[in-house]
């Protein structure tokens, strides 16, 4: 019984002593903590400078991309080959070409903000269309069954993913913009973007993960303007460095994004609705479930993919 009050005691002691720390020295605590996370950085914040002589690697991937296919003797080769002087006028191969090595692999930057027990089990299905839909984009450019620089663009493809329920679940479009801002300052990127990747990132939320589960075709992502200066006079008022993009559309942004700012591919939109990226002439609007506005056009296109009338 004596033993069994000692430990008591002792244990009264050691939780005393705790709470004094805490209370009366919480510099110690603080400080402990930050040595924690200064030797466990989240990737989320860390950055690789751009090595002109590595390919591209963000810190949420375990290991640095590489594939045999696409190395630096295999690329010299190609050049030589006539499969891939005659496909000069393709877009794989010319993103191929002036990407090839430090931005290769070429993809999109995706937050993730739901985080739900069913999207669990529906992520693994949205990564898998985004993927599919991409790859069907870049296959549709192979003319005269002659595909091996698609093919290559094909195996050249990995997305960044930023996901992490502790901070992203719910994440709005301004605490996303802010990180995306962020990273592209610490790459240095303060001009405009040469880099579709960094043009703008993607964005599953609940709505846009349910669209894509619903429709592989139609489903759509969030698009963030990571270059949008509200402080800027834009050719429409309306704009706010926000869209949507449907699945079958994200190959054609991706091109779009080598050639443009993302301003000047955004529908114009009236307010209280959410333009979104086209397949064709003009785009269209969405409610936030994703109900199309059906438009009335007028005139003709106007510049990059054209804006109608509303």
């Amino acid at each position: 019984m004596s033993l069994i009050i000692s430990l008591i005691y002792y244990l009264f002691l050691l939780l005393l002593f705790g709470y004094f720390v805490v209370y009366h020295f919480p510099q110690m605590t603080s400080s402990t903590s930050n040595a924690a996370s200064a030797n466990n950085p989240d990737p989320n914040d860390q950055v690789e400078e751009l090595d002109h002589e590595k390919f591209y690697h963000h810190p949420v991937w375990p290991q640095r991309w590489h594939h045999p296919e696409l190395t630096k003797e295999a690329f010299s080769k190609y050049k030589q080959e006539l499969w891939f002087k005659d496909a000069a006028d393709r877009p794989s191969r010319r993103i191929l070409t002036q990407l090839f090595p430090c931005n290769l692999p070429w993809g999109f930057i995706i937050y993730r903000t739901v985080y739900t027990p069913e999207s669990e089990e529906l992520w693994p299905i949205v990564l898998e269309r985004i993927a599919k839909r991409l790859k069907e984009g870049v296959m549709s450019e192979a003319k005269d069954n002659e595909s091996r620089v698609e093919q290559l663009m094909v195996k050249s493809h990995k997305n960044v993913i930023i996901s992490d329920p502790h901070r992203w679940n719910t994440a709005s479009i301004p605490q996303i913009r802010s990180h995306f801002v962020e990273y592209l300052r610490k790459l240095n990127q303060t001009g405009c973007p040469d880099i579709p990747r960094l043009a703008a990132c993607l964005v599953v939320d609940e709505k846009s993960l349910n669209s894509i589960v619903k429709d592989e075709q139609l489903g759509f992502l969030g698009v963030i303007d990571g270059w949008y200066n509200p402080e800027e006079k834009y050719d429409f008022a309306s704009y706010r460095g926000f869209m949507r993009v449907q699945l079958i559309a994200l190959w054609n942004l991706y091109l779009d994004f080598d050639r443009n700012p993302m301003w000047m591919l955004c529908p114009d939109y009236p307010d209280g609705w959410i333009p979104v990226y086209p397949l064709g002439v003009g785009g269209t609007v969405q409610d936030e479930d994703g109900n199309e506005y059906v438009r009335r056009r007028e005139g003709s296109a106007e510049r990059g993919r054209g804006r109608g009338h509303w």
